[in-house]
């Protein structure tokens, strides 16, 4: 028995020894990976005074020497690829943990001369070539002109040549393509959803359908992966261009449908609460929530989606903002310089409904609506409306702004506000993008703080059951 105790301990001792031993050489061959990557930059030919990183909900701006020379050890908590931006320029950059990255740059032809060396040299340079491949597709209109067969011929050809161009990249990370291979079927993804809508904006035929089959692509794609939503961009680019084209179904079905709430619901209904879903109807809702009769509903279906206390208080914030510009209130006034001389103050026009145009001399698709407005000018004259185009152009465009009215031979009431976006008419009204048409009403109240653009039919029903 003692025997048997005296050999059990010996192997037990040998055991502990063997797993120590185990251990130490198990420390000695794991190496820990920093939590930051060191990034450093030569640039040539810029004034810009900082280099930003932007990504994975993280922004570090990096100084940028008189001699042109930034540098930063950057903590980041995800491998992936964030946007540099160096003045009005940026591009793609791939971080990793515990890599370096040294980038070299002429901002005079930016993306011709972009340069990296280091650990991460080889996934960067693939990008910057990805880019230079992208300067090579056919025009976006003209693709999207195309009819499905041609079009869907010219997509899978662009989608075969970016996975040719990282199948022959050498020094690539496993991790890199496995991103990067996601990122392209995702890329590609959107496009094929992107065809409908595009191709009848541009081809103008609004009846145009794809054939049956088409989005059958779809049944392999995974969107609620909202692991991906936070790692990829092109996953959430494509995951909103799904939805959207999930709404313009129902659009197109049920022209009246508010589409906020559509919207909305359909986000609501195929993700599971969370990061992803709260950021695309936050995302939305930045632009989408509109003082029209659906903007209660929509608040309350935002508010009832479990969202983050951030985002609702902003949206809240928001909608409080947008509640006093209903239907039948009030509209804020204005009084501002007009192309002919002098001032006019939105009394001054009591009496008629006002129709009015917020745009800038800068804006192209206000630029694009000036034909459909005049369109609209010439048959409403003579009766009981006034049109008004209030450019928010900035002052160092002034004379941009006159020049444009004169050439252009634009009618109506031409007027051009004090602070451009600062105006108090344009806060007032929560205005964060343009074109924006405002209709009022002849006792100064609010008919539509978000009405349809010239181009749209609805605007001339709405005037014909007004006027």
């Amino acid at each position: 028995m003692y025997f048997s105790k005296l050999i059990k301990l010996i192997v037990m001792k040998k055991l502990m020894l063997l797993l120590a031993a185990i251990a130490v050489i198990s420390c000695k061959d794991e190496v820990k990976v920093p939590e930051y990557a060191i990034i450093n930059g030569s640039v040539q030919n810029s004034d810009a005074e900082t280099a930003t990183i932007r990504g994975f909900d993280m922004q570090i701006e990096m100084p940028i020497s008189a001699e042109g020379k930034f540098s930063d050890t950057l903590h980041i908590k995800t491998n992936g690829i964030y946007t540099l931006y160096i003045g009005r320029e940026a591009t793609s950059t791939y971080l990793r943990k515990g890599s370096t990255l040294s980038i070299s740059v002429d901002v005079v032809q930016f993306d011709e001369t972009i340069k990296y060396e280091g650990d991460a040299a080889a996934e960067n340079n693939y990008l910057a070539a990805k880019y230079l491949l992208s300067e090579q597709e056919k025009p976006f209109q003209e693709v999207y002109a195309m009819d499905e067969v041609a079009f869907l011929k010219e997509a899978n050809a662009i989608d075969q040549t970016y996975k040719d161009l990282l199948a022959k990249t050498e020094g690539l990370s496993e991790d890199f393509i496995a991103i990067e291979t996601k990122d392209l079927m995702y890329s590609h993804a959107m496009n094929l959803e992107n065809y409908l809508g595009y191709h009848r904006l541009f081809t103008g035929d609004n009846s145009v359908e794809v054939s049956e089959g088409y989005y059958d692509f779809t049944k392999n794609i995974n969107y609620a992966d909202t692991t991906a939503y936070r790692n990829s961009t092109a996953y959430s680019r494509m995951l909103d261009t799904h939805f959207n084209r999930l709404v313009d179904e129902v659009a197109n079905l049920d022209p009246d449908a508010n589409r906020a709430t559509t919207y909305l619901n359909v986000v609501d209904q195929n993700l599971p609460n969370g990061y992803a879903k709260d950021q695309l109807m936050y995302t939305f809702l930045r632009y989408g929530l509109t003082p029209d009769a659906g903007m209660e509903e929509v608040y309350l279906v935002y508010k009832n989606s479990n969202p983050s206390a951030e985002n609702l208080q902003k949206v809240t914030e928001r909608y409080s903002k947008l509640k006093p510009l209903l239907a039948g209130n009030p509209s804020p006034g204005f009084d501002y310089e007009n192309h002919k001389g002098g001032t006019t103050n939105l009394t001054d026009l009591n009496g008629k409904y006002v129709y009015v145009d917020v745009w800038a001399t800068w804006c192209g698709p206000c630029i694009r609506e000036i034909p459909s407005l005049k369109l609209v000018e010439k048959d409403y004259h003579g009766k009981n409306i006034v049109f008004v185009s209030l450019s928010i152009d900035e002052t160092k465009d002034y004379d941009k702004w006159k020049t444009m009215v004169a050439e252009k031979e634009l009618g109506g009431i031409q007027l051009i506000a004090d602070k451009n976006w600062d105006s108090e008419f344009v806060k007032e009204y929560g205005i964060l993008g343009i074109p924006r048409f405002i209709l009022i009403d002849p006792q100064g109240n609010i008919v539509s703080a978000d009405a349809p653009r010239p181009s749209d039919a609805k605007l001339r029903s709405m005037l014909d059951k007004l006027i």
